[in-house]
């Protein structure tokens, strides 16, 4: 439990823009005890040295640095956690570090692959919905003619249109 309420407060200090605190405390102070713990679900916290990894990804997307969050991101394997809300949310992130790159199709297949996941998520997450939008609203100017239909279809099902 202390380690899932450091991440907590790491989740804190970078929506405060306190990256250099939020690193440190998620290096210095959650890392290890997700280490102690290990990968599993108590108290329905999901903590562990999977959760706190997907927490940095978070630090570096919050902060804008896309290329490092997906660098991270290559390093970890979700395949076994047991939330589908933290699959989603990585899931997410990784779509955000995709749209700070302009790379239009890397966040249409991660919309999609969050629609398989939990649908209901998709529609509801304002953040989902922007990413989504933002797509429809770039066919016109930089997407690919190819991923129209499906960005179309995607437009559609969330009704954003």
């Amino acid at each position: 439990m202390e380690g899932a309420l450091e991440l907590v407060a790491v989740v804190s200090d970078a929506r405060q823009r306190r990256w250099t605190d939020a690193r440190r405390r998620l290096k210095e102070r959650a890392a290890p005890l997700a280490e102690q713990a290990g990968d599993g679900n108590v108290a329905w916290t999901v903590f562990g040295p999977t959760n706190v990894a997907l927490h940095a990804i978070s630090i570096e997307t919050l902060a804008g640095d896309a290329a490092e969050g997906l660098r991270l991101a290559d390093q970890i394997d979700t395949g076994q956690l047991p939330s589908r809300e933290r699959q989603f949310t990585h899931i997410l992130e990784l779509a955000g570090c995709h749209a700070l790159r302009r790379d239009d199709a890397a966040v249409l297949v991660h919309l999609l692959d969050m629609e398989a996941l939990a649908p209901e998520d998709l529609a509801r997450s304002p953040l989902a919905r922007s990413l989504a939008r933002s797509l429809a609203l770039q066919l016109q100017q930089r997407i690919r003619p190819v991923f129209r239909r499906q960005v179309d279809a995607l437009v559609e099902r969330l009704q954003l249109m």
